[in-house]
């Protein structure tokens, strides 16, 4: 008897052993329309950072629930950015910009969508993205977070980036 239970706990940490570790991902997502500019900020923990820029400049975090943080880790592991960096119609300067930065170790992906361009599956997760920061109220920091990647992605206007 005391056999088989050295088995099975063999079995069981070999078992645990052989889960694939989970991805840590620092992830920006970047939202400019005429109303709001904002940044979001993730990385893989449970607290959702808002980096404000228009029209109060501000940063502030939230605590994320268990299903909205396995919503974002779930779909970050598991989606593929385009061989195309940019996808911006210049004929629609009044419409929602959308900008994606995601470095894993040492590999960095990146993505701006305009207007009506880009892949759908990036669109549907810049709405779910939004919908996650418009059910969460955020508490006020004062930390600055280093945004040169993803600002180089997009042309705002100066008002609505904070130097």
């Amino acid at each position: 008897m005391k056999k088989y239970k050295i088995i099975v706990l063999f079995l069981a940490i070999l078992f645990l052993g052989c889960q694939s570790p989970k991805k840590n991902h620092d992830f920006i997502f970047f939202k400019w329309s005429l109303h709001e500019c904002y940044y979001l900020k993730f990385n893989s923990t449970d607290t959702l950072y808002i980096i404000n820029t228009f029209p109060i400049k501000q940063t502030s975090y939230t605590i994320l629930n268990k299903e909205e943080k396995e919503k974002i880790q779930g779909t970050l592991d598991g989606i593929s950015f385009p061989k195309e960096t940019e996808y911006v119609n210049s004929g629609i300067d009044d419409g929602v910009t959308y900008a994606f930065s995601l470095k894993n170790g040492k590999q960095l992906k990146k993505l701006t969508i305009h207007g009506d361009m880009g892949p759908d599956r990036f669109w549907l997760f810049g709405k779910s993205l939004e919908d996650i920061k418009n059910q969460n109220s955020f508490t006020r920091i004062n930390k600055k977070f280093d945004l040169k990647s993803i600002d180089e992605m997009v042309i705002v206007p100066a008002i609505f980036i904070e130097k």
